[in-house]
């Protein structure tokens, strides 16, 4: 997974992260889900952002709502949520 650290969502980065680091470790995933961050995703208008790889799942204006469905529905059951897609 990559977040996002360009100027607009670099901003929000440190509380999507910590979101993202909670939520990984409530579902047992902190050991298999490396976090990363990555440069600019192009999407300031839409960020915060994040892709999951694989499969480059682009999800935008990352909330605590969003990052624990991402976390619950994506991770563990691989089935990248469509509504929160970005493409």
């Amino acid at each position: 997974m990559y977040l996002c650290h360009g100027l607009h969502c670099g901003s929000q980065l440190a509380e999507v992260q910590q979101h993202f680091l909670h939520a990984l470790a409530a579902a047992d995933l902190h050991a298999t889900v490396e976090v990363r961050l990555s440069n600019c995703l192009g999407r300031c208008e839409r960020g915060p952002n994040a892709i999951i790889q694989p499969g480059r799942v682009v999800y935008c204006q990352l909330n605590g709502t969003a990052i624990n469905r991402i976390v619950h529905e994506h991770l563990l059951t691989n089935t990248p949520i469509v509504e929160l897609r970005d493409e």
